[in-house]
């Protein structure tokens, strides 16, 4: 029994290992990862595939929209419907890792978000990712196409100018 326990966490530790390494080996699985963290609306698990710097800028901005928040509370903060991880906010109905662009410095992947039934919706942002020790890791979302028609905004840049209006 005490065998069986063992191999069996072993081999749940040998996945999860693997796990890790394609992860850092491949962006397309990265881009993956963020996708099925994005359509489950999962902030945990998207906060686990971003670079240190990139978790604490957005943490930063939390805690200035939070300020803000309190100081105004019949007015919507910058972040009241959360940080923006994608260019637009409507929750699409799927997602899959695009053409993944070596850059110096850094490694580029889209990530398409689609839907189906109404195709002309779909829209791509791409992924910046960038060495961090071992692994890839999100360190911008780049946005060409957003919302309010602002062409090449990214992720850094919206959490930066939410603050200047």
């Amino acid at each position: 029994m005490r065998f069986a326990v063992s191999f069996a966490l072993s081999l749940t530790s040998a996945a999860l290992f693997a796990g890790d390494a394609l992860a850092a080996d491949d962006p397309s699985a990265i881009a993956s990862a963020f996708c099925k963290a994005r359509l489950a609306d999962d902030e945990a698990a998207t906060l686990a595939l971003l670079t240190p710097s990139l978790a604490k800028t957005i943490d930063e901005a939390k805690a200035r929209s939070d300020v803000i928040a309190k100081a105004t509370p019949d007015e919507k903060p910058p972040f009241g419907d959360g940080i923006p991880y994608q260019s637009f906010p409507d929750l699409a109905q799927g997602c899959e890792a695009g053409k993944v662009d070596q850059k110096p410095g850094r490694v580029e992947v889209e990530v398409n978000y689609l839907f189906p039934e109404t195709p002309k919706a779909n829209w791509t942002d791409r992924l910046k990712l960038v060495a961090e020790g071992d692994r890839l890791l999100v360190d911008d979302v780049l946005f060409p196409n957003v919302a309010n028609g602002e062409p090449d905004q990214t992720l850094r840049k919206v959490l930066f100018q939410a603050f200047d209006q």
